[in-house]
């Protein structure tokens, strides 16, 4: 992805953070008792619970796995470390080369950990909700131990209504040039919004669609059907694949081709999508 503007540091001036919103955010770390020799995130989700966060924010890491995975792993950006978050900053995916990945996790540092204050004192993330902008963090200015090595800079994401989608932070080593970073997550933040909204509105489209033959259904049939396999079935009237199904509704393959077994099954129906296409034309 190229760059859209010039490399060097005074990219970063206009997105620190003033030392009064430094100092307010350290003094509510001491509030909150957290120690800044805080090594660790205090607080890592579950991964059942983690779950739930990772299907709510299903298009978002769709579009995101798209966009920054590719990003992640050559060019001048393969030493950065991206890190998406969901609005309450739970991490849902972290993109790096494989051993960044590895030396992430050893610090607590994967999908599940939540980056709020409480959790990981002040940093990027948690600073970019609380004041609803892009933010860049040097590695001195974090309040614990964990992220003095760091260099963040962090965003909102927005949806076509303003709303809130998450969050994405770009980390580097302390070492490395933080001007770069910004430039290139401000071009990032804009494609992903822009990738979004054109997403939603084909996704309009496609459920207005789906739902006219869905509710052509005889309703004696359409109560057999239980909750997943209306899920599954109204995914593959929009034309998805059995393996693009699996992903959106984080299962199996096996198991959507089980639904789609049971779902032909209850409609009386051969030929699979278009058997029931044909059967609902009559």
């Amino acid at each position: 992805m190229p760059f859209l503007w010039e490399s060097n540091l005074e990219n970063c001036i206009p997105f620190y953070c003033t030392p009064e919103e430094l100092k307010a955010s350290h003094l509510r770390c001491s509030f909150l008792k957290v120690s800044p020799e805080l090594a660790r995130p205090q607080k890592i989700l579950a991964p059942a619970i983690l779950m739930l966060h990772l299907k709510a924010c299903a298009r978002l890491l769709d579009l995101t796995d798209r966009l920054i995975a590719p990003l992640s792993l050559a060019g001048t950006q393969k030493h950065y470390i991206y890190i998406l978050c969901d609005p309450k900053l739970v991490t849902l995916k972290i993109f790096a080369t494989q051993d960044v990945l590895v030396a992430t996790k050893e610090v607590g540092v994967k999908p599940g950990t939540v980056f709020t204050r409480e959790s990981c004192g002040t940093n990027a993330l948690a600073l970019a909700r609380e004041h609803g902008r892009l933010v860049a963090v040097r590695g001195e200015q974090h309040y614990c131990r964990l992220f003095k090595d760091w260099c963040c800079v962090a965003s909102p994401l927005k949806d076509p209504e303003d709303k809130i989608l998450g969050y994405l932070d770009i980390s580097m080593h302390a070492e490395k040039e933080l001007g770069l970073a910004v430039p290139h997550l401000k071009t990032l933040t804009t494609l992903i919004e822009r990738e979004f909204m054109l997403m939603v509105d084909c996704c309009q489209d496609r459920n207005a669609g789906a739902s006219q033959v869905l509710s052509r259904i005889p309703s004696e049939v359409a109560v057999k059907l239980t909750a997943r396999e209306h899920d599954v079935l109204s995914l593959l009237l929009f034309g998805l694949s059995s393996k693009e199904t699996a992903t959106k509704l984080h299962l199996s393959v096996y198991t959507v081709e089980g639904y789609r077994k049971q779902i032909y099954q209850k409609l009386g129906v051969k030929g699979g999508v278009k058997g029931i296409l044909a059967l609902l034309s009559r």
